[in-house]
């Protein structure tokens, strides 16, 4: 894996646990931030072909 997609991804499991924080203790202005964050991160993924693994199961469920 190379530098690239390894920061994107650790930027992306970031952005998935400050959103879950941010759900979790109702800030909206937060969970409005993380949530473009990701939109935008997972958006580079697709464009630059990188496989992004789902969120882990049983989370949320």
């Amino acid at each position: 894996m190379d530098t690239f997609t390894a920061e994107l991804h650790q930027r992306i499991t970031s952005a998935r646990e400050q959103l879950r924080t941010a759900q979790d203790t109702g800030d909206l202005d937060a969970e409005r931030i993380y949530s473009g964050e990701l939109d935008s991160l997972l958006r580079q993924a697709l464009e630059n072909g990188i496989t992004v693994p789902s969120e882990g199961t049983g989370q949320h469920a």
